[in-house]
C-alpha cells in the first residue's frame, strides 16, 4: 500500500498526483491520509460556538473524500484526529511508501520548527518520497547518493522501483583519510594526489560494483573530493535530475528525531522529488 499524507497544501497535491502515479504503475493501492490537529481543534472549541470544531472535522473529510477522487484509481480516504507526525506515523506502519509534499500551508512554522517532512524523515521506517515539483510523467533522471557503506545497494534498488526506465546516475563524494594532517606533516604532493587518485578510482569500481548486482545498466558514476550535500545539489542541478535518492541510517533514538545534516540540506536546497530510504 502507498501512503500519501495531505493538508490540502499545492504541494500536497503535486505529492497526491505523484502518489497516484506510482500506485498505477506498480499495482498498488493508494490511500490518502488527512490529520486533524487535536491541540488545534481543542484551542479553537475555547473560543467559537459550539459545534464549530465539528463543521471544522466534517469540511476536512469532505475536502479529504475529493482528494481522493481526484487521484487515478481508486483511493482510500482515512482521516484521523490526533497528533500530526504520530498519526502519520502509525498510519504509514504498513505502508511501502510514504509520499508527502515538501511543505505545507504554514511556511512561519515551517522555517521555525521544520517541515512535517523533514519531521516524519527523521522518524519513517518505510520510504519516504518528499515531493516538490507537480508531476508531468515518470521520473527521466534520477540521482543517487551513495556514501558506499554497507546497505548502499539498497539505494539503487529503490531508485529501480520507483523510476525502472529513468538515466541513473550516483553521487558520491570522497576524502583522503588524514588527508590535511599529511600535508602539514610535509608529506609530498604527488604521494598523497596519487592517493586522491587512488580514492576516486576505489569509489568508482564500487560503484559499478553496486550498479550490476542492482541491475542498473548504464549507471554514471559522479565522483568528487568535496562536501557531500553540496556535491548531491550540485549535482542534482547540472543534471537537472527530477528525483534524488538517499539513505537514512540507524541511529540512537535522540538522533533520529534530528536530520543528518546532508539529508536536510538535500531535502532544503535540491530541485528536485527526494525519497530516502533506511539503510540498516
Amino acid at each position: 500500500m502507498i501512503l500519501a499524507a495531505t493538508d490540502f497544501s499545492s504541494d500536497a497535491g503535486h505529492a497526491l498526483r505523484r502518489a497516484a502515479l506510482l500506485a498505477k504503475r506498480q499495482g498498488e493501492p493508494l490511500d490518502v491520509l488527512h490529520v486533524v490537529s487535536r491541540p488545534s481543534l481543542d484551542a479553537v472549541r475555547e473560543w467559537v460556538p459550539a459545534g464549530v470544531a465539528e463543521r471544522l472535522v466534517e469540511d476536512a473529510r469532505r475536502l479529504l473524500d475529493e482528494a481522493a477522487a481526484s487521484a487515478a484509481g481508486a483511493a482510500k480516504a482515512r482521516l484521523a484526529v490526533g497528533d500530526v507526525v504520530d498519526e502519520i506515523l502509525a498510519a504509514c506502519a504498513q505502508a511501502s511508501l510514504l509520499v508527502v509534499g515538501s511543505h505545507g500551508l504554514n511556511p512561519l512554522r515551517d522555517a521555525i520548527l521544520g517541515t512535517t517532512a523533514e519531521r516524519l524523515v527523521g522518524r519513517c521506517t518505510p520510504p519516504i518520497l518528499v515531493v516538490r515539483a507537480a508531476p508531468q510523467a515518470e521520473y527521466r533522471s534520477v540521482l543517487v547518493a551513495l556514501d558506499l557503506l554497507p546497505g548502499s545497494a539498497g539505494l539503487l534498488e529503490a531508485a529501480l522501483r520507483l523510476a525502472p526506465q529513468a538515466l541513473i546516475a550516483a553521487a558520491h563524494a570522497y576524502d583522503v583519510p588524514f588527508d590535511g594532517m599529511l600535508q602539514r606533516a610535509g608529506v609530498d604532493t604527488a604521494v598523497i594526489d596519487r592517493h586522491r587518485v587512488e580514492a576516486a578510482s576505489q569509489a568508482r569500481a564500487a560503484i559499478e560494483a553496486l550498479g550490476a548486482a542492482a541491475g542498473a545498466k548504464g549507471i554514471v558514476p559522479i565522483i568528487e573530493r568535496t562536501h557531500a550535500a553540496r556535491h548531491i545539489v550540485d549535482t542534482q542541478r547540472s543534471l537537472r535530475a527530477d528525483l534524488v535518492v538517499i539513505g537514512k541510517r540507524r541511529r540512537s533514538t535522540v538522533e533520529s528525531v534530528l536530520l543528518g545534516s546532508v539529508t536536510r540540506h538535500v531535502l532544503a536546497d535540491a530541485e528536485a522529488d527526494v525519497l530516502v530510504v533506511h539503510v540498516a
